[in-house]
């Protein structure tokens, strides 16, 4: 099954050497690989166009990656999964989509070099500032740019994720994409049945549904088995603080309940990098934190063997 962590909160304050070596040594069997730092989120979210390293050929995207693969080479860990960069969608920003369909082809025939099985790619979320979409257009919108990838995953071995999404309108939280369990259900067998083959899956992330309420047992069953990642952290309802388990009020037995039930098998992999953070915790507690995470793991993985 294999434990790992996200990559975000501890590449842009340690570098690759001591990120990846640190995360060996906590114990770690692999990471989800954040690539969605291809491009400046910031920039983007303006409407403007940000240069992004997923325009170009593959042999200068490998190159801009070096140093990160040596150290996740050097220190053994195993790519589980990566994230493309998102958003795909911006307010007045119609020309964006385009571009990111684009940057997400090239994603994907990237992590096909590499072997990496799964990317996680963000779907379009209906905000409540923008009175040109409506669920109908938002669904559109989303089944437009998966389609998309279809025929660059018939190409390759890559699975691409879905991810349950909540979306902010000031100090107001509503639901993004994927946060109904059997439209997200019905779009990934939708878009497995038109691709003739499961191209399509599942990156349960737990923190969203929490700060939406759901319920986490009756989500996880009703995606089942098209659950093949998971982005698991903790909150306590209110803000995506992405914790570590147990540091908010999620209730941990039952998730890993839940996915042994649906028959997940994929890594139990750790979106916490806000617990890690240099922006939040001293230098002394990083090591520290990642251990206690990489330990939770592991009950966690003993949680899904013996229930």
């Amino acid at each position: 099954m294999g434990v790992s962590i996200q990559t975000g909160g501890l590449l842009p304050c340690w570098g690759a050497a001591d990120t990846f070596r640190m995360i060996r040594e906590a114990g770690f069997d692999g990471i989800d690989w954040g690539i969605d730092e291809g491009w400046d989120r910031s920039v983007i979210q303006q409407g403007k166009f940000s240069p992004c390293v997923f325009e170009k050929p593959l042999p200068e995207v490998h190159a801009y990656y070096r140093e990160q693969l040596a150290g996740i080479e050097k220190n053994g860990l195993i790519i589980y999964q990566a994230h493309a960069p998102f958003p795909p969608y911006v307010k007045d920003f119609p020309e964006l989509t385009d571009y990111a369909i684009g940057i997400y082809r090239q994603c994907i025939r990237f992590c096909d070099t590499l072997g990496i099985g799964r990317l996680v790619i963000h779907g379009v979320s209906r905000t409540l500032d923008d009175p040109g979409q409506t669920k109908e257009t938002v669904e559109a919108l989303n089944l437009r740019l998966y389609r998309s990838l279809i025929p660059v995953l018939r190409e390759t071995r890559i699975t691409v994720c879905l991810e349950n999404l909540f979306t902010r309108y000031g100090r107001q939280i509503i639901e993004g994409a994927c946060a109904d369990p059997r439209e997200a259900a019905a779009l990934l067998d939708r878009l497995n049945q038109e691709a003739g083959r499961e191209c399509f899956g599942f990156c349960l992330d737990t923190g969203h549904l929490n700060i939406l309420g759901k319920n986490q047992e009756e989500y996880i069953l009703a995606l089942g088995e098209r659950i093949k990642a998971v982005h698991l952290h903790d909150n306590w309802g209110d803000d995506d603080r992405h914790l570590a388990p147990y540091a908010g009020n999620i209730r941990w037995r039952e998730v890993i309940g839940a996915l042994r039930a649906a028959g997940y098998r994929g890594n139990l992999n750790f979106e916490t990098h806000q617990q890690v953070s240099l922006s939040r915790v001293d230098r002394e507690m990083v090591s520290v934190w990642l251990r206690t995470i990489r330990e939770t793991g592991r009950v966690f993985e003993g949680w899904m063997v013996q229930g």
